[in-house]
């Protein structure tokens, strides 16, 4: 069973609202057992459980607490919410940067297309005038 610290209000018949339970004992401060079950309600709700009597670590809890189940699972739902959000930004960076990068691999390619095209008409005009130095020297010699 967890031990909390609370400070308790003037009355002394509940913990002061005004504050928060804490783990550490300190002075001002008084000890009460929480069942591991109650942890979640006690954490939430502090100030409405009552101390059985004027030195006893035991609370009563209330009857009209809110119900935790749809809390947890509002909370899962959040925490679902959250991580589909993050996924989504995920996804959406993703796109973005293969966007880039085919739009870089279609821009290479196009660059590639010219590089190539410019040396093979170089190419045809070295052997064009290869061809022509050649009919030059055969005509010489002739």
């Amino acid at each position: 069973m967890p031990i909390y610290y609370v400070k308790p209000d003037s009355d002394n018949n509940f913990p002061d609202k005004d504050t928060t339970p804490v783990l550490e004992p300190a002075d001002g401060l008084r000890a009460v057992n929480i069942p591991t079950t109650s942890v979640q309600y006690f954490t939430r709700y502090w100030w409405m459980y009552a101390f059985k009597g004027e030195n006893s670590q035991e609370v009563t809890a209330p009857g009209n607490l809110p119900n935790l189940d749809i809390d947890y699972l509002q909370s899962l739902i959040d925490q679902q919410v959250e991580q589909a959000e993050k996924q989504a930004q995920t996804i959406e960076g993703l796109q973005t940067a293969l966007g880039s990068a085919t739009k870089a691999q279609v821009e290479a390619q196009q660059q590639f297309v010219t590089t190539q095209d410019q040396f093979q008409k170089q190419f045809v005009s070295l052997s064009q005038q290869i061809v022509a130095v050649q009919k030059q020297i055969t005509a010489k010699a002739e």
